[in-house]
Order: structure tokens, then C-alpha cells, then sequence
């Protein structure tokens, strides 16, 4: 596993290629943590829909309503 990683480190440290590499490193780790913000963004909205219905239901343990 050690050679991957120093070929990965040769690879970024490259002066013809090196810089290009490192790009779209940065930009495709940019879109993944965008598309991770998103997704628990819509998580949140949901979870807050649900606990906004539960409120609503009759609580049959609720004895101050009887």
C-alpha cells in the first residue's frame, strides 16, 4: 500500500501534471462535500416535517386533555 501512496505523492508533486491533478482533487472534493451539505439540508427539512405532524395527533397518554 506504501508504493500507491508515494506514486499518488509523485503524481500531485509533478511540475507537468502536478498542478492539474491537484485541481481537480480540490474541485471534486468541493462538489462532494456541496452535494453532503445539500443532502443533510434536506434531511433537516424533513425530520422538521415529520415532528410538525406528530404535534397535530391526538396523545393518548395526555391525561390533561380528558
Amino acid at each position: 500500500m506504501a508504493k500507491k501512496i508515494d506514486r499518488i505523492a509523485q503524481m500531485l508533486n509533478c511540475p507537468v501534471k502536478g498542478q492539474e491533478l491537484r485541481r481537480a482533487v480540490t474541485e471534486s472534493r468541493k462538489e462532494f462535500l456541496l452535494a453532503k451539505q445539500a443532502e443533510a439540508l434536506e434531511e433537516d427539512v424533513l425530520d422538521e416535517e415529520v415532528e410538525d405532524e406528530e404535534d397535530d395527533e391526538y396523545d393518548e397518554f395526555d391525561w390533561t386533555t380528558e
